[in-house]
């Protein structure tokens, strides 16, 4: 088996389609540092499964895509094909010819292939396992492979060691186990927990379960006992009701009477009222006037004796101004006294300031006179220096002259001779070379053209294909999203069908009816239907309306008395129970009274009468007013006791929510039970119909969906299809085009150099003969002037000397004169920052001086001003005196009105007092009246609520209704001994606390599951039992074959370590810090010719390096690999250790094929095969290949 080819396209610097082709033997991959020749293992490296980027060379898998340069795009996709010859078996894959692909989208989505077959990146690491070929293998070595080795980690080198031994499929079936027991250990913790949470339930639960069986058993007796006496109590209120019925009617008419009598009495005194009330308001606007009189007196009084109080206050200002001016001019006496003598002092210090001053300058120039001196000698003796320094460089530059003249000649003779054996050879090709280049362009030219054209058509295409299939993810969300809602829709459509069919909310007795009825037509031809099913209600009234209607909705609406009493006898007949039913021809509508209706409509959250809020047909009307024409609707609970209230609780009013205010007074309230999934009998039919609209237009979204999907589909698969023949053709074309780009570039090259060497051939021989002769008359000068310059140094050494002694005595005098200078600066510059802290000071006074006078202004300012609020306060004086005097006659006026009006009031209020006892006279007759009616209503109606309340508790505890059980139901005998029982009973019930119903199968179901979970946990410890004997073997059967291969790699190391260095000694040392030979630390011991036996990190660099391959080499001893590819190892050795090296490697190549991506010469010779990577475009390598004889 040897790598037969390996193809590159996009990948790192290798945009363009690339194809090496190696053979057996020895293969070197040579090129300049940054020409993308690593890039090849790199490839290599990448196809067999590399996922580590560092281990690429780059900082993300997307970085292995050719990012485009200055002059091209950057690439979509990279792709790497290797083959391998397996006509040997090799490989037990059953194809004579391996190619593995791999191929790398930049939206990260990545294929494997094998053969061109989809595969798994874990399928290509099995094909490889143990062979040397995958990405830990040891044919793929470079400078990592080789630190690994060197390194001071022993894992690093245990890996290569492993991989050699073949025990890396083991180590690899081992974790994979390790993971699963894993895996198995925390399963088994779960099981445990959820087995120990079980076990907890099942105490409380089995309690559960015995209360909810007492339960029950108690219930049902509670039932039959209590639903005998509500029936009994029902029986016995209709009889009773009856009695009242006349008694009412006859004090309502006399209550109509005395209403009407007095209301005209009212009448007559609220108009008296009005005029007394008239006079009130009056009386009271005059009151109100006279007020604000009295109010606004006051507050004039109160602004004159605060206008007093600030006279006072501006006058006491006017004197405390007047004494703080005669303080200021003391002041600013004072402070023009003491500025004068800081002046002064300030004028004595500049004097001497600029005394000290004058010394600082005459002594400044005497040290310039110093100082010019001390650098003109200076000067002089460097400019001696300089010219000893220039003339030992021209002496230097002579002799290289000298030097460069001789080597000169000696090479345009040898120059001469070539050029004149090179221009024979140039002419005899250039005609050649331009016949040949001319096709080779237009050859060229011709492929990039259709080059270009394809892949125009391929970019095209991949757009089209991204819009596609972006567009094809759209349509998933949707289907997804569309086809989730549908299933729920059709779950919940289908489940309130399924309550429509079971008839579910009816009385099983309405069931059996509606049943008969299906099966029999003469019975459907007696009914008009059931009175849910017939009549509608918006969905917000749906509970009020239910709740009202009760067991009504139960009730069977037939044409005609006829036909009630013919299903009556059917129910009989066929024994399906009790049925209420409602003739058309009998039912007559009842409706509130038009007063208590104006009432109800004035409260706030009235909704209206529940008649008017349900649609049926026109024949139901009289029937539905019936039912619901006496009952009102209001928004909440609030609402409903205002109606009741003001309509004397004579009607039912129902809330939104199901609660009601019942006639008499009583309330009834709480939780509803729903039937059917929470929907009542009235929104069902609804809520089914909404449902199918909605099912309808789901599926016919997901079907145009779908629709448009497999389009889109269609179209990605065609489009695919075209890439992959575009894809083909411009494979073909690339290399087509490197092809013919390498012959037209080689065959140009040749005819530019061909045509510049004959044209400057003739120019370029004389020119080199005038060079050598001017060389030579070049050189004789030269040594003339080498002569004159040694004798101008010495002169320039005596010169430089003397001129030192001068400087060192002139500095001295300099220094000292320079001091003095210093001493007369400093003693001016203390004068001066004493006199500037002097002038600071005065000019402080200055100020203080400038802020008193300006003070003075201002308390002179101050005082006119106080004179002149003097005046304007005793004019506001003036002005409120006048005013309280005009409003004290105003007063006077007010109260001699108010006066008069109180006796005209005196005189209507005599005839309001006569009216009113009359009136109270008449009201309470009215109210006697109205409470004798009161207390029969409140009879009556206790009596209806009484039996409409025990119906609801029939329905709402029992789920059936009086007219259903009242013949089957046993006689009450003893109403005490029964309630008594009863109430034992629930005492019963109560004691037992919260019952959870539904323990007994939650009971049964934790049992289940508690023995199911227990079985679990027995098989998981098995399996953990077998999961910890596998990984048992499988550590044997490593520590087994790493011995033996570890014995077998040493011994190859000693003898491959002996043949690289010519004698020395090496092995490898398993380590002392473990007894596990899978765990221990792995050492090399290294004893190269003439050296001590010491471990590899003592070595030098090259000997480090050669012991690292040494072992290497002894791996492939144990196992030869199809093909190794060695990128730089040698780098580090000397000429010496490559020779060897390379004699090792030619060795070896009769059983493995070499790639060697290498810089070194020698490494370059000793191959029979070179491929050289350029970059003749800035960032693109390019491929040359050459074979060598």
């Amino acid at each position: 088996m040897y790598l037969k080819k390996l193809e590159l396209q996009g990948f790192k610097s290798f945009p363009d389609y690339t194809c090496i082709d190696f053979d057996r033997g020895l293969t070197a991959v040579v090129g300049p540092n940054g020409s993308g020749k690593s890039n090849i293992s790199d490839a290599v490296r990448w196809v067999l499964g590399e996922q580590s980027v560092k281990q690429l060379r780059g900082g993300k898998m997307e970085d292995v895509i050719f990012n485009g340069t200055t002059a091209r795009r950057s690439m979509n996709y990279a792709e790497v094909s290797i083959t391998f010859d397996n006509s040997d078996g090799y490989i037990n894959y059953g194809f004579p010819e391996i190619c593995i692909t791999r191929r790398l989208y930049r939206s990260g989505e990545s294929e494997y292939q094998i053969n061109k077959v989809n595969c798994r990146l874990k399928d290509i690491t099995t094909l490889f396992l143990d062979t040397g070929l995958g990405r830990d293998g040891y044919s793929l070595v470079g400078q990592g492979r080789v630190d690994d080795i060197l390194s001071t980690k022993s894992e690093d080198r245990r890996r290569v060691i492993e991989e050699a031994s073949g025990i890396v499929k083991y180590r690899v079936r081992k974790d994979e186990a390790q993971r699963k027991l894993n895996s198995t250990e925390q399963n088994l913790v779960r099981i445990n927990d959820i087995l120990g949470e079980l076990e907890e339930r099942k105490g409380p639960l089995e309690e559960q379960a015995s209360k909810a069986r007492k339960f029950n058993e108690n219930y049902e007796e509670l039932k039959k006992l209590e639903t005998s006496l509500l029936v009994h109590k029902i029986t016995e209120a209709n009889r009773e009701m009856g009695d009242s019925a006349g008694l009412k009617e006859q004090l309502e008419k006399e209550i109509r009477e005395r209403e009407d009598e007095f209301n005209q009495l009212r009448k007559s005194n609220n108009e008296i009222v009005t005029q007394s009330e008239d006079l009130d308001n009056e009386i009271e606007d005059r009151r109100q006037e006279l007020s604000e009189l009295t109010e606004v007196e006051h507050e004039a009084q109160i602004d004159k004796k605060v206008s007093i109080e600030r006279l006072n206050q501006t006058n006491q200002r006017i004197e405390e101004l007047k004494s703080d001016m005669e303080t200021t001019d003391e002041t600013v006496e004072k402070l023009t006294a003491e500025l004068n003598e800081k002046k002064a002092k300030a004028d004595s210090l500049l004097k001497e300031a600029d005394d000290a001053k004058t010394l600082s300058e005459d002594l400044d120039k005497e040290r310039q006179a110093k100082f010019e001196e001390y650098e003109n000698s200076r000067k002089e003796a460097g400019e001696a220096d300089t010219k000893v320094q220039a003339k030992k460089e021209e002496l230097f530059e002579t002799r290289k002259k000298i030097a460069e003249c001789q080597a000169g000649i000696t090479a345009l003779d040898e120059k001469i001779k070539e050029m004149q054996e090179a221009r024979a050879t140039s002419e005899s090709g250039k005609a050649e070379l331009s016949s040949k280049i001319e096709e080779e362009e237009k050859a060229l030219n011709e492929i990039r053209k259709i080059k270009g054209d394809v892949s125009n058509d391929i970019e095209v295409r991949i757009k089209k294909l991204e819009d596609l299939r972006k567009r094809q993810e759209e349509l998933n969300q949707f289907f997804e999203v569309n086809n989730k809602k549908l299933s729920a829709e059709e779950s919940k459509l289908q489940t309130l069908k399924d309550i429509e069919r079971r008839k579910e909310g009816y009385q099983e007795s309405v069931k059996h009816l509606l049943d008969a009825a299906d099966s029999d037509r003469s019975v459907k031809s007696l009914m008009v239907g059931v009175l849910g099913d017939l009549i509608n209600t918006d969905s917000k009234y749906e509970t009020a309306i239910e709740t009202a209607l009760g067991n009504s909705l139960n009730n069977v609406v037939t044409k005609s008395e006829a036909d009630a009493a013919e299903l009556i006898n059917i129910l009989k007949e066929r024994r399906l129970g009790r049925v209420t039913f409602l003739p058309i021809e009998n039912i007559r509508a009842r409706y509130v009274d038009d007063d208590d209706l104006r009432k109800a409509k004035s409260v706030n959250g009235y909704i209206g009468v529940a008649s008017d809020l349900v649609r049926s047909s026109r024949d139901l009307e009289d029937i539905v007013a019936n039912l619901l024409g006496r009952i009102m609707v209001a928004h909440d609970l609030d609402s409903a006791r205002i109606i009741a209230s003001k309509t004397g609780r004579a009607y039912k009013v129902m809330t939104l929510e199901g609660d009601s205010v019942n006639p008499g007074g009583s309330l009834t309230g709480g939780s509803l039970r729903k039937t059917g999934a929470g929907t009542g009998i009235l929104g069902r039919k609804a809520e089914i119909e909404a449902l199918t609209k909605t099912v309808a237009e789901l599926e016919k979204k997901l079907e145009d969906s779908e629709d448009q999907r497999q389009e889109v589909d269609d179209d990605i698969g065609t489009i695919k299809r075209e890439l992959a023949q575009l894809d083909e053709q411009l494979k073909f074309y690339q290399l087509e085009e490197v092809k013919a780009e390498g012959e037209y570039n080689n065959t140009k090259t040749r005819l530019e150099e061909t045509e510049k060497t004959l044209s400057n051939f003739d120019e370029n021989m004389q020119t080199v003969s005038k060079s050598k002769l001017r060389l030579e008359e070049d050189m004789d000068e030269l040594s003339r002037i080498e002569g004159e310059i040694n004798g101008e140094l010495t002169d320039y050494q005596e010169e430089i000397e003397e001129q030192q002694k001068i400087s060192e005595e002139q500095a001295v005098a300099l220094e000292q004169v320079v001091a003095k200078v210093r001493e007369a600066a400093s003693l001016a510059e203390r004068k001066l920052t004493e006199r500037s802290g002097i002038l600071d000071l005065a000019g402080h006074i200055k100020r203080q001086i400038e802020e008193a006078k300006q003070g003075r202004d201002k308390f002179d300012s101050a005082i006119k001003e106080a004179k002149d609020t003097v005046n304007s306060i005793n004019k506001e004086i003036n002005d409120l005196d006048a005013k309280i005097d005009e409003n004290c006659k105003q007063q006077k006026v007010l109260e001699e009105k108010i006066a008069e009006l109180f006796e005209k009031r005196n005189a209507i209020s005599e005839n309001i007092k006569s009216y009113a006892d009359r009136l109270t006279e008449s009201n309470k007759i009215l109210s006697d009246l109205q409470a004798r009616l009161n207390a029969h209503v409140s009879k009556y109606d206790k009596i209806i609520f009484e039996i409409d309340q025990n119906k609801n508790r029939l329905w709402e505890d029992y789920e059936t209704t009086y007219d259903n059980i009242k013949d089957s139901v046993e006689p009450v005998e003893k109403v005490g001994e029964q309630t008594k029982r009863i109430q034992s009973l629930k005492n019963s019930i109560k004691a037992l606390g919260p019952v959870n119903l539904g323990a007994l199968q939650e009971f049964s179901e934790l049992s289940e599951r508690l023995e199911f979970m227990t079985k679990q946990r027995d098989d998981i410890e098995a399996a953990k039992k077998d999961l910890e004997q596998v990984i048992d073997d499988l550590l044997n059967k490593m520590r087994s074959e790493f011995n033996e291969h570890f014995v077998t790699i040493n011994n190859n190391f000693g003898q491959v370590f002996t043949d690289l260095f010519g004698g020395g000694t090496a092995e490898i040392v398993l380590g002392d810090d473990s007894e596990d030979v899978l765990e221990c630390a792995i050492d090399i011991k290294a004893q190269p010719p003439g050296k001590k036996l010491q471990n590899l990190s003592l070595l030098s660099g090259g000997e480090r390096c050669l012991t690292a391959i040494g072992l290497l080499f002894a791996i492939q001893e144990l196992k030869p690999s199809p093909f190794v590819i060695l990128d730089e190892v040698e780098a580090a050795l000397d000429d010496v250790n490559i020779t060897r090296f390379t004699d090792f490697v030619r060795r070896h190549s009769a059983k493995s094929q070499f790639i060697l991506v290498t810089h070194r010469k020698g490494t370059m010779e000793a191959c029979d095969q070179m491929y050289g990577v350029t970059m003749a475009e800035r960032g693109v390598s390019k491929i040359l290949s050459m074979e060598l004889k």
